[in-house]
């Protein structure tokens, strides 16, 4: 239906500009369906889609502006590689069928879902050119006997012109994971008319597809469109536990491609010729042969990088964000609070009593220790309290967990544990020596707490931690190690001892699963604060000891193989205190001192250097793409494959620190008595 060409925006935002075809442009219905669709395509926001960032129905050629994915599509993959193992086929299974509930829920069927259309990227596939198939029906492009939609992925009523719902995209869902599965098409090759015929009348061929997803897509490949699973089942058959890894040898590719796209787009490789097109809308711009667009300033196609969605004054001027739940984020300050609504940053209530000693949240109730010394629960969403409950110790508890179902505190060098919902008393703990804190729970719902360790070691500075039975506050297991480490999502928990060997954990007994040597420097070598140092990020875990205000100067970050243990590399520091670091894809941002260094995720290799002229740094995280930073004159944002600097909110009218959080694709921040969301689309 067009040509499309690789387009930046003026930040150089990468964009993918499809530019219908003259005939088409003449066509009235053509254009009013163009419109529709591109309406439609604009609410679609799914994390494995490329976005919609501008279009223009209207222009002489009508054109559609989309994110630009650095990647190799599904049919070039299996060219170059061949067919996927199961673990992959869940991987883009899962990602397929997520994006097409996003496309399902704007009202839109995508009619032409096949390997082209699916881009391959580091955390996911991405689905393109959805909206768009709908436009070209009964245009001249169809009255010449060309079809709407490629035979041997189409379904069968697509292929007889019947009405089309969901179920359609469901049939070629199918079809790609039969081909991602085989490097066959599962109704073969030949000629269109040939395909359609089978399409609607023969059975598939389904041989070399795996045993565990066989069944999956026999019963998306039905003829009848009322016998295929909903997306909403295929998202529940096909939930991966994680993405890190999933392409194998295509991985190589997608990092280069992510790492030479900004010179295909730098202005510098762009003559001086230019014919604007639609209005002003665009700038075509010549180049050894070949076009690049770009999109006017202000347009749309800024959309990829973070916008302020609203900002709302906080009832405080002091008051900073401390939780984010599903449906409220929590302000405080010492002994005040206030929610406000996640959406749209309404205020819902505030308390500003001043008897709130300390503050905790879970999705429905926040918690709070007042004066009295009574831990109190208040609805999230209204504020109206629900229930209070004495605790059995003389000292003021302090609030430690709070999960949905217990509320965990410790006072006297014990536990207790709270029903969340009514406050009853669910149980007391000493299995613990001198109790001093949660650090989380098991998959199970263990709660894992850590004290004084059972004996002294002179060589080496430990803890004890134990795993508490969540309905009776029995200990399941206690070890004394130097740190432990429950990861959100996994099956294992994570450790090392005194010997300063990493543990994988057994979460229901504690029993050690494997041991591997490190060489992570002894505790009593150096002064580094091993507490919360070991995270779990896209498939690499990762220790990160802080060096505190007036310790080490020698501080470290290194990669292991969560699978083995095995000591990937190992990154020195210079800088005292917790800087930070994050990843996105193939990037680990590290703040040392008052830079950002880009380091490669599989080698440790340095890749970049950004931020140097900012002043004091604080990393805030990775997001869409980006790796987030705040500084004295605002928030930044900066590439996460090159380091580029491309955006910035700046801090004006006001004074103090900032306070965020990442939650979904937004950033929520408050600073200087206001309360701001910034919504960041991925790349």
């Amino acid at each position: 239906m067009g040509r499309v060409h690789l387009a930046a925006s003026r930040s150089g935002r990468a964009v993918a500009v499809k530019v219908v075809r003259p005939e088409l442009a003449a066509d009235p219905d053509f254009r009013r369906r163009f419109r529709a669709e591109v309406d439609a395509a604009r609410a679609v926001s799914g994390a494995f889609t490329a976005p919609v960032v501008d279009a223009d129905p209207e222009a002489p050629q009508p054109w559609l502006a989309t994110a630009y994915i650095p990647g190799p599509s599904l049919s070039e993959a299996l060219a170059a590689h061949g067919p996927m193992p199961e673990a992959t086929l869940r991987v883009l299974g899962g990602g397929l069928a997520e994006a097409l509930a996003a496309i399902h829920r704007a009202g839109l069927v995508h009619r032409d879902l096949k390997p082209s259309n699916i881009l391959l990227t580091l955390d996911g596939p991405r689905v393109i050119d959805f909206g768009i198939s709908r436009a070209v029906d009964g245009t001249v492009l169809t009255a010449e006997g060309q079809v709407a939609g490629s035979p041997g992925f189409m379904s069968p009523e697509q292929s007889q012109g019947a009405p089309l719902t969901g179920a359609s995209d469901v049939f070629a869902f199918g079809a790609v994971l039969a081909f991602a599965a085989t490097g066959i098409p599962p109704f073969g090759t030949g000629a269109a008319h040939a395909l359609l015929y089978r399409v609607a009348y023969e059975e598939p061929q389904l041989h070399g597809v795996p045993q565990g997803l066989l069944g999956i897509v026999t019963a998306c490949l039905e003829k009848d469109p009322a016998r295929r699973p909903t997306v909403g089942h295929l998202q529940s058959w096909l939930r991966p536990e994680t993405t890190a890894g999933w392409l194998g040898a295509v991985e190589l590719q997608v990092t280069e491609d992510e790492r030479t796209l900004q010179d295909a787009v730098r202005p510098a490789l762009l003559s001086r010729r230019r014919l604007l097109l639609g209005g002003g809308v665009l700038a075509l711009a010549a180049a050894g042969g070949g076009a690049a667009w770009f999109l006017r300033p202000g347009g749309r196609g800024a959309g990829a990088l973070p916008v302020l969605d609203w900002t709302r004054d906080l009832p405080r001027p002091g008051m900073s964000l401390s939780a984010v739940t599903r449906s409220t984020l929590l302000c405080t300050q010492q002994t005040s609070g206030a929610a406000f609504d996640r959406a749209t940053g309404a205020l819902l209530w505030q308390d500003s009593g001043g008897q709130n000693t300390d503050a905790l949240t879970d999705d429905e109730r926040v918690y709070t220790v007042r004066t009295d010394g009574k831990v109190h629960a208040f609805d999230g969403r209204t504020g109206k309290e629900v229930w209070s409950a004495a605790p059995d110790e003389d000292d003021a508890p302090r609030l430690e967990l709070g999960d949905g179902t217990l509320v965990v505190t410790t006072s006297g060098g014990r536990l207790q544990a709270l029903d969340a919902a009514t406050g009853k008393l669910r149980w007391t703990s000493s299995a613990v020596k001198n109790a001093l804190s949660v650090i989380g729970s098991t998959r199970d719902g263990a709660v894992i707490a850590w004290g004084s360790s059972s004996k002294t070691d002179p060589a080496a500075s430990t803890s004890g931690y134990a795993a508490l039975a969540a309905d009776s506050g029995e200990a399941l297991w206690a070890k004394d190690l130097v740190m432990l480490y429950p990861p959100d999502e996994g099956k294992v928990l994570y450790a090392v001892d005194g010997g300063m060997n990493l543990l994988s954990l057994d979460p229901v007994d504690g029993r050690t699963l494997w041991s591997a040597p490190t060489k992570l420097p002894p505790t009593n070598s150096e002064i580094l604060l091993w507490g919360h140092s070991l995270s779990l990020l896209e498939g690499t875990l990762f220790c990160y000891p802080g060096t505190g205000a007036n310790g080490s100067t020698r501080g470290l970050l290194v990669a292991f193989d969560p699978e083995n243990g095995k000591t990937l590399w190992t990154v020195r520091t210079a800088a005292r205190g917790n800087r930070g670091f994050a990843r996105s894809g193939a990037t680990v941002c590290l703040l040392d001192e008052k830079v950002l260094h880009g380091i490669d995720a599989v080698t440790g290799a340095e890749r970049w250097t950004a931020g140097s002229g900012l002043g004091d740094l604080e990393l805030l995280g990775a997001l869409g793409g980006f790796f987030l930073v705040a500084a004295e004159k605002g928030l930044y944002a900066f590439r996460a494959g090159t380091g580029e600097q491309v955006w910035h909110h700046a801090a004006d009218g006001g004074s103090g620190s900032w306070s965020t959080h990442l939650a979904g694709d937004h950033l929520y921040a408050t600073w200087s008595g206001r309360l701001l969301r910034f919504s960041v689309r991925k790349s």
